[in-house]
Parts: structure tokens; sequence; C-alpha cells
């Protein structure tokens, strides 16, 4: 196996994975969202009590949820230093001129 066909794998299961994740995090919101409602269902409609099992089960999902964006988040591309520096003295140097602009008045 040559190397451009070990790239060409490296990218199709990098994409497979991205859309298992895609997946993933698109059917622990819709669970979410409908154990929420049907959770909360007792708190609109007199007569019925709120429901602790579909409750929890949107507790499982936010879990997933949030162990998934932290992840996520932890991967995400980071500002180096000499950007963050160069962007604040943009900032500074716009800020200056209606600084001096005010002083004239």
């Amino acid at each position: 196996m040559n190397e451009q066909q070990r790239d060409s794998r490296a990218v199709r299961s990098m994409h497979h994975r991205r859309g298992a994740e895609m997946l993933l995090f698109l059917v622990a919101s819709v669970i979410g969202i409908y154990g929420l409602g049907q959770g909360l269902t007792g708190l609109f409609e007199p007569g019925q009590g709120i429901d602790l099992l579909w409750l929890a089960v949107t507790g499982v999902a936010m879990m997933v949820l949030f162990a998934q964006m932290g992840r996520v988040h932890d991967t995400w591309p980071r500002r180096d230093s000499h950007e963050r520096q160069v962007q604040q003295t943009t900032q500074e140097e716009s800020a200056q001129p209606s600084a001096a602009q005010a002083e004239e008045r």
C-alpha cells in the first residue's frame, strides 16, 4: 500500500468519524428536547405530574452533549499569542484617533 492510499483511507475514516459524531449530536439533541417536553408536560396540563423518567433521559442526553462539546472544544484551533498582540494593537490604534478628536472638541 502506498502513501497516497493510506492518506485517502485516513481522510475517509476522518469523514466517517465526523459524520458519526454529527449523527450522535443530532440524536442526543432530539432525545433531549423530546424528553424535556415529555418530562415537563405536567407543568402545563392540569392533573398530570412531572415525569422524572423522561427528565432522567434528558439528563443523560445533556451529559452526552456536554461531553462531546468539551472534546470538540479541546481540539478547536487556537490563536497564537502573536495574533492576539497584533489584534490588540490594531484595536488600540483605532481607538486613539477618536480620543484625540474628543479632546479637540
